[in-house]
């Protein structure tokens, strides 16, 4: 992880993790908290939040929009993480949305509990979604969808959903979970996914880990990046 000066902007300066830097933070931290299963298995979300953080997690009834949240101690600590108590009106979907979102604000306890744990000043980008007294992040549901061309400046939430595949998703056991839908033959590189299994990878992939299935398509894009793929 690196860091530039961004004098007028939130925080005052810019977090930049390498290519597979955020994976691998993930994955170490699984580990540490005994949370990495042996193959490819749903993770125990919460119980990583309780162990690595030392930290509750709580269902709140949350204002619209906003669905979850995390509160950061002065040293850099995580207080609190939670998901707004509506999540779970939705089924199995909205259950699996409930664990996206508990990774998402562990995401941020694992890149940013220094930023957020710091006395701030008032910004724009922060004014709307953080309390500043309380350390609290609030999280929307635009938060969750940003990605590399639509996060409008709020960079710790792209990072912070990158942490989502990082942490229900673990690279090494996404790769073991659709090996057999993958093609080793056709370059000296790693394994490719072809086109055409790319969908019944992401069902597969989806049941085995217990998220939505467009989180899984997501993970899948980035752990076989399309434009690196088979066509037959």
């Amino acid at each position: 992880m690196r860091e530039t000066a961004t004098p007028g902007k939130p925080f005052g300066r810019r977090l930049y993790f390498a290519d597979g830097e955020i994976d691998r933070i993930c994955a170490d931290s699984l580990q540490s908290a005994g949370c990495l299963p042996p193959g490819p298995a749903p993770i125990e979300i919460e119980l990583f939040i309780e162990k690595h953080f030392g930290c509750a997690v709580a269902y709140e009834d949350l204002e619209p929009g906003v669905l979850g949240f995390a509160v950061f101690g002065s040293g850099g600590t995580v207080a609190l993480v939670g998901a707004a108590r509506s999540l779970f009106g939705g089924g199995a979907v909205g259950e699996r949305r409930v664990r996206s979102t508990l990774a998402h604000e562990a995401g941020h306890g694992l890149l940013h509990a220094k930023l957020f744990g710091e006395s701030l000043e008032p910004h724009p980008l922060l004014d709307e979604s953080f309390d500043y007294e309380q350390r609290r992040i609030m999280c929307r549901k635009e938060d969750l969808n940003a990605g590399p061309g639509n996060y409008d400046g709020k960079w710790w939430e792209w990072q912070a959903n990158q942490a989502i595949g990082g942490l229900l998703l673990p690279r090494r056991l996404v790769q073991e979970c659709v090996e057999p839908l993958t093609d080793a033959s056709a370059s000296l590189g790693p394994p490719a996914l072809p086109t055409p299994n790319r969908e019944r990878a992401a069902r597969q992939v989806a049941t085995a880990f217990d998220v939505n299935l467009i989180v899984a398509r997501i993970r899948l894009g980035s752990v076989f990046p399309p434009g690196e793929q088979l066509s037959l």
